[in-house]
């Protein structure tokens, strides 16, 4: 249980820096839906082993919102927008030290909390906090707002994974009204999406400070 659940956290944070360091819009919905997909079958793993059958019930709901759902909206809200070159000297780089900076500080920070744990899932605790670290980061840092919705969606990903691993479990229906919130606000920020597009011609944060002075 404690290895299944530990490879598992750890595969989705590094399909999470592979989302900060890859620049290409397809590639990174490519890398949200593993990570959606990794952080469902840690659902289903907690589940069958906790004897919680409520939890893959939430898996499959997880799949089918963050893995098909979400990533049709994204890709729509995507459609018709230019793809912007890197500018010269910008390099994916430090944006990958960053992350691996916040991994460190995930483990400080949580580490003195999960030491006198007892929950077979408590060593994988500093890795879902630090993908929900990375996920912040992304929001925060997005040259663009498609960019600043998936960071929002991998940091609302990490904090999935971190209450599954810090509570062994959350019930079904707590999960079933997060993800109603979720969706909501991505159907929110496509009707956004769209029409700052068609008010500026542009989604490009950079853009839009230009236009606003």
């Amino acid at each position: 249980m404690t290895t299944t659940t530990n490879l598992l956290v750890f595969f989705g944070l590094v399909v999470t820096l592979l989302l900060v360091w890859r620049q290409s819009w397809p590639g990174r919905l490519r890398l949200f839906v593993a990570q959606s997909l990794l952080l469902a079958f840690l659902a289903a793993t907690i589940g069958w082993f906790a004897r919680k059958p409520a939890l893959l019930v939430v898996s499959v709901v997880f799949v089918v919102l963050k893995a098909w759902i979400i990533p049709r909206i994204l890709w729509r809200m995507a459609s018709g927008t230019p793809v912007r070159p890197l500018p010269p000297g910008h390099s994916s780089g430090v944006a990958l030290l960053v992350a691996g900076a916040l991994v460190v500080a995930a483990y400080v920070i949580i580490l003195p909390i999960t030491a006198t744990a007892t929950l077979p899932t408590a060593d994988a605790i500093p890795l879902a906090f630090a993908m929900a670290l990375i996920g912040l980061f992304v929001c925060v840092t997005g040259r663009d707002v498609l960019s600043q919705v998936l960071g929002f969606l991998v940091f609302e990903n990490g904090i999935f994974g971190l209450a599954l691993l810090a509570t062994y479990g959350l019930p079904g229906l707590v999960e079933a009204g997060v993800f109603l919130d979720v969706l909501v606000i991505v159907l929110l920020m496509e009707g956004v999406v769209m029409q700052i597009r068609r008010e500026h011609d542009s989604i490009d944060v950079d853009r839009l400070r230009e236009l606003r002075g």
